[in-house]
Order: C-alpha cells, then sequence, then structure tokens
C-alpha cells in the first residue's frame, strides 16, 4: 500500500467518525459512546471529558453548547486539521508541520491540557 492510499484511508475513516457523531447523539444515546474512566473513578472532569458530546454540537453549529461541554476541542480540532491539511503537502508546508508536530509544540500543549484539566475542576 502506497503512503497517498494510506492518507486517503485515513480520510475515509475521519469521514465515518464524523457521520457518526453527526448522527448519534451522546446525550441520548450514551451506549454508544466511550465514558470516562477517570470521571466515574474520581468524580472530576479530566481535560477530554464532554469532547464527544462538543465534537456533536460542533457538527450541528452549535459552538456556544460545544464551549461549554469542552471548550479545549474548539482549539484542537482547527489544530489536528492544520495538521491533516499539512500532511498532503509536506514539501510546500514543511515549516509550519514542523512547527505544529515540534517537540516543544507538543510540551506545551501536554501543559495546556493538563492545567484545563485542573481547572475546569475548580
Amino acid at each position: 500500500m502506497y503512503k497517498g492510499e494510506k492518507k486517503w484511508i485515513f480520510v475515509v475513516i475521519i469521514l465515518l467518525i464524523t457521520g457518526y457523531y453527526f448522527f448519534l447523539n451522546p446525550y441520548e444515546q450514551e451506549y454508544f459512546f466511550i465514558s470516562c474512566p477517570f470521571y466515574k473513578i474520581t468524580g472530576y472532569q479530566c481535560s477530554g471529558c464532554g469532547s464527544q458530546r462538543a465534537f456533536h454540537e460542533i457538527l450541528h453549529l452549535n459552538f456556544r453548547e460545544a464551549f461549554h461541554q469542552n471548550a479545549l476541542v474548539l482549539i484542537a480540532i482547527p489544530y489536528f486539521s492544520l495538521i491533516f491539511f499539512t500532511s498532503f503537502f509536506q514539501e510546500k508546508f514543511a515549516k509550519l508541520r514542523q512547527f505544529l508536530i515540534g517537540k516543544k509544540t507538543i510540551i506545551i500543549l501536554f501543559v495546556i491540557a493538563i492545567l484545563f484539566g485542573i481547572f475546569r475542576n475548580l
């Protein structure tokens, strides 16, 4: 399998997942969605809690409710979309892609996720 074919398989998978979250509502069909083990054990929300509901709301253009469910998702989706986009044009956007997936950026994002998880429970 060629590198280009793998990217298109990834695109199809993303489209299937997007359709899943568009047509199934995490509020109403909880048994179709993964629940957070951290929340079940501790009662505290992790950085990812509410992200499935937020993604569903984003797909229905309800950004206010998405922000309420998980504000970090509103930042993460454009970020990961940019990484995905630059993967198709690696030569043209090499510096931007290196910045987006560089070691310093990943550490900063990790710290942001940890701080978000702490502050959302205060």
